[in-house]
C-alpha cells in the first residue's frame, strides 16, 4: 500500500443500478413507479448510460498523524492536513485512500439540454443517472483498494467526503491539491463545486481489518438518523 503515485480507473464495469436510480428519485424501495412512468424511465436511463463515461483516480498514502479533527498525510510534497469529523469516520487508519470519481461531462450536458427543452422529468432520471454512475466509479476504486488491502490484513472504512458529516466543503480545495492536474477533468469552483456536476470525491482508511471492525458503521453513530445516505 506504500506506492503514492495516482491509479486512473477508466473502465467501469459495474452494471447500471436502477433501484438506485429510483432512490435518487426519491422511490422508496417497496414502491415501483406505474407502467408508463416506468417505460420513461428505463428509456433515459439506457440513453444516460450511453453518454456516461464513469472513471476515477485515486492514491493511497501514509498517516502521519490522526486525532479527532484532522488528518495529516505524508505526500512526496510533505505533509497536508485534511480537517473534519476524521475521528470518527477514519479511525484505525494506517492509509488514506484520496480520491475523485465522475460519470463525465456528457451525462451533464444531456440532463442541462433535457431540462433547458422543457424535460423536467426526464432531466431527472439522466441526473439521477449520473449520480449513480459516479458512485459506481467510487466503488471501482473501493473494490482495488480491498484488492490490493486484503491480502495484508488490511480493509477499508466507508468513503468520507467533503461536505457532509463534520467535513467542510472548502476541505475539496486540499483534497484536489493532492492531485495537482491529473484530476479525471473534474474541475474545483471558487465555491467548490465540482465540474461535471456528477462526481464524488473523499477519503477512505484503510487499516487493520480487527480495527476498522471494531468501528463498526460510522453512519451508526451519526445524528442525522433521517439521512438518505445512510449505509
Amino acid at each position: 500500500m506504500r506506492d503514492p503515485r495516482p491509479r486512473t480507473i477508466e473502465d467501469v464495469e459495474t452494471p447500471l443500478s436502477r433501484s438506485e436510480v429510483r432512490r435518487y428519485l426519491g422511490y422508496p424501495g417497496d414502491v415501483a413507479p406505474q407502467h408508463q412512468v416506468d417505460e420513461l424511465l428505463e428509456h433515459w436511463m439506457q440513453e444516460a448510460v450511453r453518454c456516461a463515461r464513469p472513471r476515477a483516480i485515486y492514491m493511497v498514502l501514509p498517516v502521519a498523524t490522526l486525532d479527532q479533527h484532522r488528518v495529516c498525510l505524508q505526500t512526496p510534497a510533505g505533509i497536508r492536513e485534511l480537517r473534519g469529523s476524521v475521528g470518527k469516520f477514519l479511525a484505525g487508519s494506517r492509509y488514506v485512500a484520496a480520491f475523485i470519481a465522475t460519470a463525465g461531462s456528457e451525462i451533464d450536458r444531456l440532463a442541462g439540454d433535457l431540462g433547458r427543452s422543457g424535460k423536467a422529468l426526464e432531466a431527472m432520471v439522466v441526473a439521477a443517472v449520473g449520480a449513480e454512475r459516479a458512485e459506481a466509479a467510487e466503488y471501482a476504486v473501493i473494490e482495488q483498494l480491498n484488492e490490493r488491502a486484503e491480502p495484508g490484513g488490511l480493509a477499508t472504512t466507508l468513503p468520507y467526503s467533503p461536505g457532509y458529516c463534520g467535513m467542510v466543503l472548502t476541505e475539496q480545495t486540499g483534497l484536489f491539491a493532492l492531485f495537482g492536474d491529473d484530476t479525471v477533468g473534474v474541475t474545483l469552483s471558487s465555491e467548490c463545486v465540482m465540474t461535471p456536476l456528477r462526481s464524488v470525491s473523499g477519503l477512505i482508511g484503510i487499516g487493520p481489518s480487527h480495527e476498522i471492525e471494531d468501528q463498526a458503521r460510522p453512519c451508526d453513530r451519526c445524528e442525522l438518523v433521517g439521512c438518505n445516505m445512510r449505509r
